[in-house]
């Protein structure tokens, strides 16, 4: 896409999908992931879901200045398309599950009314320019403060790099430095790799 941009002189647009839920989530996301990985929290499946949007927001704030870094003609910015019934509660329907959609009815969006600010992020023009934002019902809203946190955008992004190295090598990246990334301290040998970032940040990774 940079560099289609690049060539064509027509910005490019990435439109991430989030949700309003990512404000229910509260605390150190990267370090709820490990302590369910490690079974040693039970896995609540309304908080994962509210982090997995908090890391929609926090990914787009990061990419946007990483796109800025590059000079490249691309923006990037997530929106919440409003509450709308889906198939996502399908293995909970029933009179229940009905019921609330029914009493939440007039509170829902129809498909298209959902898609409406997607669109809008993607191709309206009083978004040309605009990047690293979050929108609602086609305007520019503010995200939750986790959400609009630079430095926990910066830490997604370092520790889904280094899992990704991880999966690659098939090796395991399980933590970083005594630093934000991870917090998390396990015996891991004396093998590590470290690199100074763009930001003039030391990220030091251990690995098996």
């Amino acid at each position: 896409m940079v560099e289609t941009a690049r060539e064509t002189g027509i910005q490019g647009r990435i439109v991430n999908v989030s949700s309003s839920i990512h404000g229910w989530f509260s605390g150190d996301g990267i370090q709820y992931l490990h302590l369910i990985t490690l079974n040693k929290i039970p896995y609540d499946e309304t908080r994962a879901y509210a982090l997995s949007k908090l890391a929609n927001v926090l990914h787009t704030k990061e990419l946007a200045e990483r796109l800025k870094d590059m000079d490249a003609n691309v923006v990037v910015n997530c929106v919440h398309p409003g509450i709308v019934r889906t198939r996502l509660t399908r293995d909970r329907e029933g009179f229940l599950t009905d019921l609330v959609f029914f009493l939440a009815s007039k509170l829902l969006k129809t498909i298209s009314q959902a898609a409406a600010t997607t669109c809008y992020a993607a191709a309206h023009p009083k978004v040309s320019g605009v990047t690293g934002k979050y929108f609602a019902d086609c305007n520019e809203a503010t995200a939750s403060k986790a959400g609009c946190s630079a430095a926990e955008a910066a830490r997604l992004w370092r520790v889904s790099e280094a899992l990704a190295a991880e999966a690659g090598a098939g090796g395991g990246v399980i933590g970083a430095h005594r630093d934000r990334d991870l917090d998390v301290q396990e015996d891991s040998g004396d093998k590590g790799v470290s690199r100074v970032n763009r930001r003039g940040t030391e990220e030091k990774y251990l690995v098996l």
